[in-house]
């Protein structure tokens, strides 16, 4: 009788799949208000528990603490971290030094369960391998039927997603602050006929900003204070970037800005589409990629031997107060492929702006 049963809600289930398309829904919550699971296949080993917890003891030689005479109570007063925004990018102004920043980020993503895939503390460059996030549907959005069968059969609605996030750590002037940039990437699972397959996913900003709150936190910002900071933060405009081509047949990215902001920027690009920074100079004001040209998407999850190049695209400021970033082939082959795809890097950092 159990068998019959089961078998019944089976039917039922592929009945109400063919009936309606069942999608992860949209929720609309506060910030500071959404559980963020990540799905670790193993422990990953954190050296520094999370603040929400208890006070790691790295951070607590960064505050300082006064007595309470009324109680006795003990309070920290956290580092000073601000909230910087135009109209694309959050980033933090934290009163930490680089070094600082750099351990603690670590720290940060293994609380989570994170592993580190890439890492270059000389260019400030942390980078997560990819991690399933809980996509499991709530009840109350299921409705009382799905969720009746998802409780029976034991199975949750909606594909697998998953995420890796980039950290960049830029010196300051002050050699005891650092600007932190956060930036998240996700992958979701799709149905292609019989098979599911991984393809690029739009960007959760929602959930980009919730680790935002959640790094501040980390490096020990008080959290109500901290969504404070990200809900007043308000935006600056930013002007057209323009794509020229070269008389070589090379093309220019031109930003209105000086050579400093565009340097911001271009960064910020790089990391929003996961391009791989082998390294960069700022004085001279130049980045050094790699990129596999006509690479699938597909193939770029898995280690192979296809050929990797690298370019270096060279920032230059003009009397003008703009900045024009040049493409260059260090192979000097120059062939009609490596053209092209100047144009085509420099049509995808301009469509961010």
């Amino acid at each position: 009788m159990k068998i019959v049963n089961y078998f019944n809600i089976v039917l039922i289930s592929l009945f109400l799949a063919s009936c309606s398309k069942v999608t992860d829904p949209v929720k609309e919550i506060g910030l500071g208000s959404r559980d963020i699971n990540y799905q670790a296949d193993e422990k990953v080993d954190s050296l520094i528990i999370p603040p929400d917890l208890t006070k790691p003891s790295a951070l607590q030689a960064l505050t300082e603490v006064e007595e309470i005479a009324d109680d006795g109570q003990v309070a920290q007063r956290v580092q000073n971290i601000e909230i910087q925004r135009d109209k694309y990018r959050r980033w933090l102004l934290v009163n930490l030094s680089p070094s600082e920043v750099w351990a603690l980020s670590k720290e940060f993503f293994r609380s989570y369960g994170f592993k580190i895939e890439n890492e270059n503390q000389k260019i400030g460059l942390i980078e997560t391998d990819y991690l399933e996030i809980e996509t499991q549907v709530p009840d109350k959005s299921l409705g009382a039927i799905r969720a009746a069968l998802s409780k029976a059969l034991k199975t949750q609605y909606g594909l697998p997603i998953a995420d890796k996030y980039r950290i960049r750590i830029e010196p300051t002037n002050d050699p005891m602050k650092s600007e932190v940039y956060l930036t998240l990437s996700s992958i979701g699972e799709v149905v292609s006929g019989a098979t599911r397959v991984w393809q690029p996913r739009e960007k959760d900003v929602e959930l980009e900003t919730e680790m935002l709150l959640q790094l501040m936190v980390f490096l020990g910002n008080d959290r109500s204070d901290a969504i404070s900071k990200i809900q007043s933060n308000t935006a600056e405009n930013i002007s057209n970037v323009i794509v020229e081509l070269s008389e070589t047949g090379y093309a220019n990215l031109i930003f209105p800005f000086d050579k400093k902001e565009s340097w911001k920027l271009i960064g910020w690009a790089l990391d929003e589409l996961s391009i791989d920074i082998e390294d960069r100079d700022q004085i001279e004001g130049s980045y050094f990629i790699n990129v596999t040209p006509n690479k699938s998407f597909f193939s770029k999850l898995l280690a192979s031997a296809s050929i990797t190049k690298t370019y270096q695209l060279i920032l230059k400021e003009d009397i003008n107060s703009q900045t024009r970033v040049i493409f260059v082939d260090l192979s000097e082959e120059n062939d009609e492929k490596t053209i092209s795809y100047s144009a085509e890097l420099f049509d995808q950092i301009a469509s961010k702006f």
